[in-house]
């Protein structure tokens, strides 16, 4: 798909959530929550353009491909601390039909359960997602992975301080090769210029196997964002960058892969991005879809 079509797609997704955010004003505006949990909900639009380098990467694989995708999660609180909040994900790459060994998609959700304080965050999370290898026969390779782990959040007046740390696995399957019996890392940290403009920088590790003979494998990921949201519009727009690093004991090289994003997001029953992330649905996932689709893409 061109370029256009994908801006297309873009636009539709952020008028369809603004939308959504004018709805959820006019049911604030007629019904009473205040007998309830508190509910706060956003919703991700998302786009992006990849390219790929390394001596792993074949001819016949895909070297650089656009992506759409959308995220949402909803947030419960449960208790005076407790918290509870559901994810939900997915994302298409746009490539040529006789690809081979090239990510395809993703599609998943995940589950939060923590306590949250006026100083932080802290708890548990896990995630069920399925990836797809486009092949050069016109099928899909891929599989089930599965991720769990503890988070923290630190609030430190602008800054907010991000850690996730847990295990990553997936099905085993004789089409496709995946990150299995891994452990993963990631640190993540925020600083408000006011309400509603952040800058986010991020870091990530996954070690592990793949492959029948579980050759080892490894993954650096870094990334970065900057979000704003208009006073004249309901959402927040955002320009990001993310690189992702992977290579094995069996392969001629490795896989490097950065990416160029931007999107929009939308908060319900926050007043703020900064407020969202205090008291609403503020946690999220690590890109462990990602690394599935680099490593049983080209890497393997």
């Amino acid at each position: 798909m061109d370029s256009n079509s994908v801006f297309k797609l873009f636009v539709i997704s952020t008028l369809a959530g603004t939308a959504l955010q004018g709805a959820a004003h006019a049911a604030d505006a007629t019904t009473d929550t205040s007998a309830g949990p508190a509910v706060r909900f956003l919703l991700e639009s998302q786009s992006g353009y990849s390219f790929l380098s390394g001596g792993a990467l074949d001819s016949e694989e895909e070297d650089s491909f656009s992506t759409t995708g959308a995220v949402g999660r909803i947030n419960v609180e449960a208790g005076e601390y407790l918290n509870i909040q559901g994810d939900i994900f997915g994302d298409y790459a746009w490539i040529d039909g006789d690809a081979d060994d090239s990510y395809q998609s993703q599609i998943g959700g995940g589950l939060h359960l923590y306590g949250r304080s006026d100083m932080g965050a802290l708890g548990v999370f896990g995630a069920l997602g399925d990836v797809s290898i486009a092949n050069d026969s016109g099928g899909d390779d891929g599989g089930l992975n599965y991720i769990a782990g503890a988070e923290a959040q630190l609030y430190q007046g602008d800054w907010t301080f991000y850690l996730q740390a847990g295990w990553l696995d997936s099905e085993r399957s004789d089409d496709v090769d995946m990150i299995r019996d891994a452990l993963f890392a990631r640190g993540v940290v925020r600083h408000y210029f006011g309400a509603d403009t952040l800058i986010q920088a991020e870091a990530a590790y996954v070690s592990g196997e793949m492959d029948d003979d579980n050759d080892d494998m490894d993954i650096w990921s870094v990334g970065a964002r900057l979000q704003h949201r208009f006073d004249f519009w309901p959402g927040a727009f955002y320009v990001g960058y993310r690189g992702d690093f992977a290579d094995q004991d069996d392969t001629a090289g490795p896989i490097d892969s950065h990416t160029i994003q931007f999107g929009a997001t939308y908060t319900f029953g926050s007043d703020s991005l900064q407020d969202n992330e205090r008291n609403g649905a503020a946690m999220d996932l690590p890109a462990f879809m990602r690394w599935q689709g680099i490593a049983a893409g080209p890497l393997e």
